[in-house]
């Protein structure tokens, strides 16, 4: 009963931990999540500022593994280019430092303080304190799992068995591999290195002893993105090995230098100091040192890296490159990468508009089958994008949702619809056209490839919309869609006198020439609707 006892405190306290840092990190991102694209354009544009960026992503989400699964989206995304990725690898490393310093202070006896005072925070303040509250709620489970299975590992010091267990773990490549394998399992380095300070406290683990343990921890917070980058692109698996090739080389180094490390930590701590601070200490002073030791040598960490990573030669089967199961925790972490799968949608579809044209104006049927092969990734983007927000509602509230996100959607339906028009009806009209032997008259054949030129213009800059949803910007698209519906009143005018005049040879391409201009106004109309959506939200 004892044992059995033992095991449901430390599992139950291990729980509440990792619901504590869930509640914190959900609480984090709810108050930076809107301001992440801000916060990419600031902090990106050298070196230390990626290493900014890296801690401040990894406070965000309370796991460096978690952080490295978000890079591989931003990489994905092209928000961030692989290079300048580098330093922010090496800055989640000194956020994961933060969360492990504030755990290292023995406040579970107080605790429930913060839980008490974080829920009436978050359940009857306002939005911005509601979203602070939560935080503090998260760190208030979090201190209180501490507590649980620091007083549920007490009587593991009179377990004869348990420490001659844990004397294993005194040998230093033991101690590495254990490391890896718990945080691995955990997916949380912090989490890991809460246990840790938990033993140490407990006096069943020595402060040397957990050294190498921080080592492998370390290198187990890899493991999560190189598995997040099975499935991703060439970016992204580029950007999981060099996060790897970071944690193994710095272990590597610092497993030479055990002595010179414990000594270091001691040095600035203090004799007496507590183990749980020397932990957090020496945590900090390997991912400090890290930095700074490998910070210069970014460009070389690259090279290696795509030696060990081979750019793929092609993909067949599509997928989405932007959107993971990490982003369903946050709708508004969701909308950089919502909106570039988004975006990729719209290259598609713009494809399939530019080449539309082709079997009219220059008998190619050939665009018959890229306009195929759009269509069918349209609607494979159109049913991922929408099982994704399902997804997101199964885990969010709907209620929580910015109006990016709502915007977004109705983006998607508008980008259907004009692939629909271009697959289903231009299409049939250019099966015909390929079939026969009729031909535009020299002038409407100019009027056609202008306006659909204009069309093509005006998708772009709908498009280009989505970048800020700059009110300005939409009312120039309105003003275009206006110019435009005049000018297909009076193009349809034109081929009315050309059809009526006494030597017209329009007749035969009349039908095709109205229905093709019809078509392609109905498309504006549809690219103008990103314009009125912003005017739209403006009002509610």
């Amino acid at each position: 009963m004892d044992l059995f006892f033992i095991i449901i405190t430390v599992l139950g306290g291990l729980g509440l931990f990792l619901l504590g840092m869930d509640i914190l990190s959900s609480g984090t991102k709810k108050i930076a999540g809107p301001n992440l694209k801000r916060m990419l354009d600031y902090f990106l544009r050298n070196k230390t500022g990626g290493v900014g960026f890296g801690i401040i992503l990894t406070l965000l989400f309370q796991s460096s593994s978690a952080a490295s699964v978000v890079l591989v989206g931003f990489v994905d995304a092209s928000l961030i280019t692989f290079t300048r990725t580098l330093p922010v690898l090496l800055g989640t490393g000194i956020g994961t430092t933060i969360t492990t310093q504030l755990i290292s202070f023995n406040i579970g006896s107080i605790s429930l303080l913060f839980v008490g005072a974080g829920f009436f925070l978050k359940s009857y303040a306002s939005l911005n304190w509601s979203y602070g509250g939560q935080v503090i709620l998260g760190f208030g489970v979090l201190f209180f799992g501490m507590d649980l299975m620091s007083g549920g590992m007490e009587p593991l010091k009179e377990s004869e068995r348990f420490i001659k267990t844990l004397l294993y773990l005194e040998n230093p490549l033991t101690g590495i591999v254990a490391g890896m394998i718990f945080t691995a399992l955990i997916q949380s380095s912090a989490a890991f290195i809460g246990i840790l300070i938990t033993l140490t406290n407990s006096g069943l683990l020595t402060f040397d002893a957990s050294l190498p343990l921080i080592l492998g921890t370390n290198i187990g917070t890899t493991i999560t993105a190189l598995l997040a980058a099975i499935n991703s692109s060439w970016q992204g698996k580029k950007l999981a090995v060099a996060n790897a090739l970071f944690r193994i080389i710095g272990a590597f180094i610092f497993l030479w230098l055990l002595s010179f490390w414990s000594s270091l930590t001691l040095y600035f701590t203090g004799a007496e100091a507590s183990n749980a601070r020397l932990l957090a200490n020496a945590h900090t002073l390997f991912n400090v040192a890290m930095v700074l030791m490998l910070l210069p040598f970014t460009k070389s960490i690259e090279t290696l890296t795509l030696k060990l990573v081979k750019k793929p030669i092609a993909k067949k089967a599509f997928s989405l490159q932007h959107l993971n199961k990490e982003l369903l925790k946050s709708p508004d972490m969701s909308i950089l990468f919502l909106q570039k799968e988004i975006q990729d949608m719209g290259s598609v579809v713009s494809e399939m508009l530019r080449v539309c044209m082709n079997p009219f104006f220059k008998r190619d049927a050939k665009a018959l089958d890229i306009i195929k092969q759009g269509e069918e990734k349209t609607d494979f983007y159109r049913e991922e994008i929408n099982r994704y927000i399902i997804k997101l509602n199964e885990k969010n509230p709907m209620s929580e949702w910015s109006e990016d996100i709502f915007r977004l959607l109705h983006v998607v339906n508008e980008l259907e619809q004009i692939a629909d028009i271009v697959s289903v009806n231009i299409s049939r009209q250019a099966e015909k056209w390929l079939n026969s032997n009729v031909d535009f008259s020299s002038e409407g054949k100019i009027e056609l490839e202008d306006y659909h030129q204009r069309c093509i213009k005006q998708l772009s800059r709908a498009l280009d919309l989505m970048n800020d949803w700059d009110q300005s910007e939409a009312l120039k698209i309105k003003n275009k869609y206006r110019k435009y519906a005049l000018m297909a009143f009076e193009l349809e005018r034109q081929h009315y006198k050309r059809l009526l005049s006494p030597d017209s040879n329009s007749f035969e391409s009349a039908k095709t020439h109205m229905e093709l201009l019809n078509l392609l106004r109905v498309i504006n109309s549809r690219a103008t609707n990103f314009g009125r959506l912003v005017f739209m939200s403006e009002q509610n």
